[in-house]
Formats: C-alpha cells, structure tokens, sequence
C-alpha cells in the first residue's frame, strides 16, 4: 500500500469530476424518460461525486491504494470508457446502476477502504461491461 501522491490525488480527482459530468450528461440525455425519482438519484449521486472528488483532493496526503498505479490505470480506462459512451446509453437502470457503482468508489476511497477499493472498482466495470436486460 502506498499514499497517493497530489499528481496521483488530483488525477483521482478530475476522474471523479469528469465522472460526475458524465452523469449529468446521461441525465440531460434521457430527461424525458426518467421519472421524478430517477432524475432525483442521478442528480444526488453526480452532487455526490462531485464532492467525493473534492473529498479526495482535501485527503490526498492520507489515501492509500494497494497497487496505486495499476488501480489509477483502471479507473483512468473506464471513466474514459464511460465518459464517452453514457450518453448514447439507451438503459436508465443501467445507467443508475453505474451511477451508484461509481458513488460506492467513491466512498471506498475516501473511507481509505483498500480492499472496498479494488472490489468497486470491479465493480464498476463489471456493472459496465454487463449486457442490458
């Protein structure tokens, strides 16, 4: 286990920013078919995002990650990965499933979760990478 460095931080940081604006787009995207509900979970989940990747800037010097490097990489490839593509996502339970995926991430992270770190992070991709049904 190693503590994140501030490049490392900041890095964590943008992806959960860009995550976060990810949501909003999938959101804006599908207005007109969420129910007040949903739209309410996404909105909540991309404020809480947001914060978390503020959160992980204000911990920086005390976050550790098992395999810092390869766990960066892996969050690095899927928030492109979903960056790109959430908004041509035609599935609202997938795209709030990946949206709570991500929050639980998020929330390993700053709880300093190392295991709860590696297991969200499969965890995001495999709520990803799952067909739609």
């Amino acid at each position: 286990m190693a503590n994140l460095t501030s490049d490392q931080a900041t890095q964590l940081s943008d992806n959960f920013y860009s995550l976060a604006m990810a949501i909003g787009d999938f959101r804006y995207e599908n207005w007109d078919k969420l129910s007040f509900e949903e739209n309410k979970e996404l909105s909540e989940t991309q404020n809480m995002l947001l914060q978390t990747g503020e959160d992980i800037l204000a911990f920086s010097t005390t976050l550790i990650m098992d395999e810092t490097i390869d766990s960066l990489a892996k969050i690095n490839s899927i928030t492109g990965e979903i960056q790109d593509s959430i908004k041509k996502l035609n599935s609202i339970q997938k795209g709030l499933n990946v949206a709570a995926a991500i929050l639980l991430l998020g929330v390993a992270i700053v709880n300093r979760d190392t295991k709860g770190i590696g297991d969200s992070i499969k965890g995001v991709y495999e709520t990803w990478q799952a067909p739609i049904l």
